[in-house]
């Protein structure tokens, strides 16, 4: 016998326990398929599920078109899919229903994806200063989007090598922690893989949410605790049909695991609309998900070669080095420059948002800063730690997903006015200037936070 609880551990009902499927520890129901969410409802809710699969899948295969071999080594086709991921979060965000501002974490997703390519381009540049062109004959660890194959030339300290110089001085203070090549490398392989990871996961989940609300309105009509059953069900369904689609599909798979409630309790939450418990999600994503997948592998559910691709055990202490330098990229926690910033949480399709500079007015001439003080609308910091702590990064991203839901809100204290000789302004470098605000007169957020997400979803890949 099953029984179907709430979130206070209450029986609801009972139903008898199916047999002849395969076991799946991660299921509410301790067996595949078995959930019955509404006798009434389960043959309908079921066409849903291949629907809702066929979306993830065909951004998750985007890498292999246009001729394209999706192997860790081509980064072309690697950053394809990171872009078609950023693009697939920002259309589930920007679909017209207004159900689907109910799922914040899809606008941030497509956001912290782009910023995530970013990083990932970051990385590159500093394995193609580092290393050097591999002859026909040898193994590269990388092929460049321009076709250029680089290898590790064994060097790092090879002070007339200027490429190699200048990757270091490149990144700011960031590489100067004693990262090597062999860490960058594998930090650029956990960023694709764990970009991939949460996106089969997330964008699963995040597709499954807006179908199911468009077809049968279960939010709508405050049938949270059936939404749920049908939810478990479906966890099930993938576990058992699309288990070879990727590993956290797998029997030792985390999708829609329940460890913890977190999941489950954010989707109450989304239900409810209720915004602030619906940020468990982000626990489930970070602890259940990326801490097997990116930041400390679990070697049981990763296929050899991938362990193996992804530096295998010591591979956790070489991405937890890059992660801690690629925080320090820029050494300005907001970014002085156009180039990749660090880890921030940036709401931008571009490698740094709109933000507040302060123009100071002088005999010397004119001269616009952005001061490390000053809050921004479109930037929330990361203030320091071990990055790849879960109890570090996971209450970080909440405060990102609220800095991001205050800006949607029209929600951010802009400073007063200043002098003729000194005032702040509103600007994106290589981007539109919004002239002199102050708290009377100043943009809304709101439409360039949309922009920049519908931006996101056009670079997306056709």
């Amino acid at each position: 016998m099953f029984r179907f609880l709430d979130q206070f551990a209450i029986i609801l009902r009972e139903a008898p326990v199916e047999t002849g499927r395969a076991a799946n520890r991660f299921s509410t129901s301790q067996a595949v398929g078995e959930t019955e969410p509404l006798e009434c409802h389960r043959c309908q809710c079921e066409k849903v599920y291949d629907q809702v699969m066929s979306r993830v899948l065909r951004v998750k295969n985007m890498c292999t078109s246009s001729g394209n071999t999706c192997t860790v080594k081509n980064f072309s086709a690697q950053r394809r899919r990171n872009k078609a991921i950023s693009a697939d979060y920002a259309n589930i965000y920007m679909k017209p229903t207004g159900e689907a501002k109910r799922l914040k974490f899809a606008g941030g997703a497509a956001l912290g994806s782009t910023h995530i390519g970013y990083g990932m381009d970051t990385a590159v540049d500093a394995l193609e200063g580092w290393g050097t062109t591999a002859a026909p004959n040898e193994p590269a660890d990388i092929v460049l989007e321009n076709g250029t194959r680089i290898r590790n030339d064994g060097l790092p300290g090879d002070l007339v090598d200027w490429q190699e110089i200048g990757s270091w001085v490149l990144t700011g203070d960031g590489w100067f922690d004693g990262v090597t090549y062999q860490d960058t490398l594998v930090g650029l392989r956990r960023l694709i893989y764990g970009n991939l990871a949460i996106y089969m996961d997330l964008g699963a989940v995040l597709h499954f949410c807006q179908m199911h609300e468009e077809r049968f309105h279960f939010f709508r009509d405050g049938k949270v605790e059936e939404f749920i059953e049908c939810f478990d069900h479906f966890v099930n369904y993938v576990k058992d049909k699309y288990a070879h689609e990727h590993e956290v599909y797998s029997g030792q798979g985390t999708f829609g695991s329940p460890e913890g409630g977190y999941l489950r309790n954010g989707l109450r939450g989304i239900a409810a609309n209720n915004f602030e418990r619906s940020l468990t999600i982000i626990d489930h994503e970070q602890r259940n998900i990326l801490e097997d997948f990116m930041y400390r592998l679990n070697q049981s559910s990763i296929p050899p070669a991938a362990f193996s691709d992804l530096g295998g055990r010591g591979g956790d202490a070489r991405f937890r080095k890059f992660m801690n330098a690629l925080e320090k990229v820029a050494g300005n926690r907001y970014g002085p420059g156009t180039m990749f910033s660090g880890i921030r949480g940036l709401f931008s399709a571009t490698p740094l948002p709109y933000r507040i500079e302060h123009v100071s007015i002088t005999m010397a001439g004119v001269v616009s800063i952005s001061l490390q003080s000053q809050k921004q609308p479109f930037m929330y910091p990361f203030t320091g730690g071990d990055f790849s702590d879960q109890n570090v990064r996971t209450p970080w991203f909440k405060d990102v997903v609220r800095h991001f839901v205050r800006a949607e809100n029209e929600d951010f204290t802009w400073p007063e006015g200043g002098t003729n000789t000194s005032y702040p302004v509103f600007l994106k470098r290589g981007g539109e200037d919004l002239g002199r605000v102050s708290a009377s007169r100043h943009p809304q957020l709101k439409p360039l936070l949309y922009a920049e997400i519908q931006a996101v979803a056009a670079a997306g890949p056709r």
